[in-house]
């Protein structure tokens, strides 16, 4: 590995076998790599430079590698990313394409037929909801994670001032979610 393949994959964070190739890089090569532990194995097909980013972050970027470029970190994951509640998600949640699956216990895969790329942002190598999308569509799934939490973390986004009702009405009408937000609006703002 030169110089420029090391320093581009130090950059990528967590990256396939096809994207090592794309630069250069075979597969016998990348085996000698995580031999001489310059490089990690972190998944089947995944890898991380030994001096990348371990931080909280590695599984979400994991988890997008694994599901695609198109794949976003979200439900409980996104809220309790941004802090907005206590409970530590035993998986991580991923929003995926209708016919995305797995069979993987770590992960928890959401299909929506809200576009993927709304209300979305990149963050060190991984996509992830924005706060708004986050507290709209926890509201939106207020049964499968528990009403109290849906709205506990609504009422903590705007008591942070990490969002708006401003923001979050103009974010519900982009995503289509304008009659979640009515259907909690007063027990939010009380």
């Amino acid at each position: 590995m030169d110089k420029k393949q090391d320093a581009r994959l130090k950059k990528m964070g967590v990256f396939t076998r096809s994207q090592a190739e794309a630069i250069g890089l075979s597969h016998q090569s990348l085996s000698r790599l995580v031999k001489e532990e310059k490089i990690t194995r972190v998944g089947r097909g995944m890898y991380l430079h030994s001096e990348g980013n371990l931080g909280r972050d590695i599984d979400y970027q994991v988890a997008c590698t694994k599901f695609g470029p198109e794949s976003v970190i979200g439900g409980i994951t996104a809220l309790f990313h941004y802090n907005l509640i206590e409970q530590v998600p035993g998986q991580v949640w991923v929003l995926v394409k209708p016919n995305q699956t797995t069979h993987s216990k770590l992960y928890r895969l959401v299909r929506t037929k809200i576009k993927l790329d709304r209300g979305t942002i990149s963050v060190n190598g991984y996509r992830i909801v924005t706060v708004e999308r986050a507290v709209l569509e926890g509201l939106k799934m207020a049964k499968k994670i528990g009403e109290r939490t849906a709205v506990q973390a609504t009422r903590a986004a705007l008591a942070t001032r990490q969002t708006t009702e401003g923001k979050l009405g103009k974010a519900a009408k982009e995503l289509g979610l304008d009659s979640v937000l009515t259907r909690y609006f007063e027990v939010i703002t009380t």
